[in-house]
């Protein structure tokens, strides 16, 4: 499949590699998430760990990482930031999304509770920081399987606004929305087990066969023509010949469960030597995205091992997503 808007890597990437010399990074560091705050960028993605034995069972163990840049693209200091603490997430802290509200960022992050990961036991949970130097508060929010949550950046109609993606271990998988008045019925379970009930209703179609799977990538951005998407389409999920690609779709500003456009092929997919070899080959996952000089950069896993960017026009982008 050819893209239908140019998108351009980065000529350095990858832009951060797994670190030896940290045990907690050893093995790979990948899938970032980048913030804009406090006049830096700040970066949280997972990091596998070198195999050691938690509960009697040997694992390389996720945690999440930080790190700082000037550019957005060369980061340092790098640091452990959320690591297990709790039964829910005593197996690794995954894959971290972050969205900055009136000065308080909030990173939801997939919790594993069980070795070997079981559906159940794999769910979202929340820290909340107001400075990337601690965490305030963590805790798990969704009693189902679920991953890849993330917050729109401002209230939607009043009220705070997350996508999910529900059933990512149990396929077919389902991109939705769900809103809570306050951060802290974010842990509300009644809320969500009865939103879980008909969580069909509150779906995003973004799944075009159930042979396929998505979920989401970067929090949602928002530009005057709608929510900008960045998400993993994953064609011919169920057979051992999947394909990872890269989509973006366009969501409805007042509406966001109302998809206005969205690319009919992958803006991405692996092609390059840090993409088709690694930790897990061949696979490219969209966990970030930041605008900036109207240039959109889309923050990546490569092969589960690294964090790569690739960039292209916010405007060349909208203009393909409206045409449809």
């Amino acid at each position: 499949p050819s893209p239908m808007v140019a998108v351009t890597r980065y000529i350095g990437n990858p832009i951060l590699t797994p670190n030896p010399q940290h045990s907690w990074e050893a093995e790979a560091a990948f899938n970032g998430c980048p913030i804009e705050a406090k006049k830096e960028s700040h970066l949280l993605y997972r990091a596998l760990s070198r195999k050691q034995v938690i509960r009697q069972k040997t694992l390389e163990l996720s945690t999440i990482g930080h790190a700082a840049s000037q550019d957005r693209i060369t980061f340092r200091n790098r640091r452990q930031f959320i690591k297990p603490e709790h039964a829910w997430e005593q197996f690794g802290c995954e894959d971290p999304r972050v969205t900055g509200i009136d000065g308080t960022y909030y990173i939801f992050y997939t919790a594993i509770a069980d070795w070997p990961p079981a559906p159940d036991g794999i769910r979202v949970a929340l820290a909340i920081t107001d400075d990337f130097r601690r965490i305030k508060e963590k805790f798990l929010v969704t009693p189902f399987n679920a991953k890849a949550m993330t917050l729109f950046p401002e209230r939607i109609n009043g009220k705070l606004t997350v996508l999910l993606t529900v059933n990512p271990d149990k396929p077919p998988s389902t991109i939705a929305l769900a809103s809570f008045d306050t951060p802290k019925q974010l842990a509300d379970q009644d809320y969500w087990n009865k939103w879980h009930t008909q969580f069909h209703t509150h779906a995003v179609a973004l799944l075009r066969n159930s042979h396929d799977h998505v979920e989401i990538g970067a929090p949602p951005i928002k530009t005057p023509k709608g929510w900008l998407l960045v998400y993993s389409y994953i064609k011919s999920y169920l057979t051992s010949h999947k394909f990872f690609g890269i989509e973006a779709a366009l969501l409805d500003l007042h509406n966001p469960q109302k998809i206005i456009g969205r690319t009919s092929q992958p803006l991405l997919f692996p092609e390059y030597d840090y993409e088709l070899v690694g930790k897990i080959p061949n696979v490219i996952f969209p966990s970030g995205a930041l605008i900036y000089n109207n240039s959109l950069g889309i923050y990546y896993g490569a092969a589960d091992t690294s964090v790569c960017l690739a960039t292209c026009s916010v405007d060349e982008l909208l203009k393909e997503l409206l045409q449809k």
